[in-house]
């Protein structure tokens, strides 16, 4: 059973190197569009055409991107929120083995998530395509902050029994 305390360390290295290989990837070379392009008819377009809000400076919008386009900027930002549910849920797992402090081990594995999340932005910048934003730095730190808190709710649930 000694081995499972690096479970968690192991499992948030492998999964900051994936992300770290996502953020790699161009724009094009993640686009779902050409699954998605299917959607581009006259339903979707009415069915969702009244929806239109700023992100990141830009309109995000049917009549901007098209249907294919507005359904995968929700699953990319889907995305950003379930990679870094993960790595907050990681984080707090790695802090909660070597550190009982239990403020200590929030507060710290929060700004873990908050940093990685700005290093990842960094990152976007230097690869083709793809564009650093503080709204997506906002969005996966709040989705570390949710995988935070589920642990902690699976932890204290786990204790009690």
């Amino acid at each position: 059973m000694r081995n499972r305390k690096w479970l968690f360390p192991t499992s948030l290295i492998l999964w900051a190197m994936l992300i770290f290989f996502f953020s790699s990837q161009t724009y094009e070379e993640q686009s779902l569009s050409s699954f998605l392009g299917r959607f581009n008819t006259p339903y979707w377009y009415e069915l969702l055409g009244g929806i239109s809000f700023m992100y990141g400076g830009a309109e995000v919008s049917v009549h901007s991107a098209g249907v294919d386009g507005f359904v995968e900027f929700f699953i990319r930002k889907g995305a950003h929120l379930f990679i870094f549910f993960v790595f907050g849920f990681l984080t707090v797992g790695v802090w909660r083995s070597f550190v009982k402090e239990k403020d200590l081990s929030f507060s710290g594995s929060l700004l873990c998530v908050f940093l990685y999340a700005i290093a990842d932005e960094l990152h976007q910048k230097f690869t083709g395509g793809r564009t650093p934003l503080l709204q997506d730095v906002i969005l996966d730190t709040f989705g570390g902050l949710l995988g935070i808190l589920f642990f902690l709710l699976i932890k204290r649930r786990y204790n009690r029994a």
